[in-house]
């Protein structure tokens, strides 16, 4: 855990380190991140996504790994992710509601109506939203959203959510202040990210407790 702790907070010299020294495995291990990231959302929280796309644009802007490739390689590694998110709620999710009864079942209810409603709107906008956009896809799949509906639009997210973090970061990369503290930058996109998060869930519960 203390190493992967130092991954990240030296994010920038470590992906540089893993490109100079492993090529080609650093693309598999990049793979690897994000595919845990989108796919299993309890694992979300250690692994920053958001930030690290925006590293590996900088990391590509000094011609030290191929933006296209791995763009194209992570876009398939979210996709997959987030397809498995949601084969994990489908499989076990409806499951679940009918083992355990104290589970609110009015919830369920709700989400499949939600689903079916906004369910392309939560897959895209959830994309840039750290542990949510493990998460929503699990929900997706208890919900039983139309797997064709699904496939569409988790492609269509993942595109959205890689290229636009990875050519951001690309394009700023040759910048001296943001080649020089990258790794600053990844943690305070992170912690927007995160602190955007827990406000909007603070002031979600505040009026459902005032409604109460």
């Amino acid at each position: 855990m203390g190493e992967l702790a130092d991954f990240f907070f030296h994010i920038d010299e470590s992906l540089r380190q893993a490109a100079l020294l492993y090529p080609v495995a650093t693309y598999g291990l990049l793979f690897a991140v994000i595919y845990t990231e989108t796919a299993f959302f309890p694992l979300a929280p250690f692994f920053p996504g958001d930030g690290l796309l925006f590293a590996i644009g900088v990391l590509a802007a000094g011609g030290l790994i191929h933006p296209v490739i791995v763009a194209a390689l992570l876009v398939v590694a979210a996709s997959l992710g987030a397809w498995t998110g949601y084969r994990l709620g489908r499989k076990f999710g409806p499951a679940m509601f009918k083992r355990f009864a104290w589970l609110d079942r009015r919830a369920y209810t709700r989400s499949h109506a939600f689903y079916r409603k906004y369910g392309a709107t939560a897959l895209i906008t959830s994309r840039f939203l750290p542990i949510v956009k493990a998460l929503v896809p699990f929900v997706a799949g208890v919900a039983e959203m139309e797997r064709g509906r699904f496939a569409r639009y988790n492609v269509m997210s993942a595109a959205i959510w890689v290229i636009s973090l990875v050519a951001l970061g690309y394009f700023l990369g040759n910048v001296p202040f943001i080649r020089d503290h990258t790794s600053l930058l990844v943690l305070g996109l992170a912690a927007i990210f995160i602190g955007g998060l827990a406000v909007t869930t603070v002031v979600k519960l505040v009026r459902n407790r005032g409604r109460a």
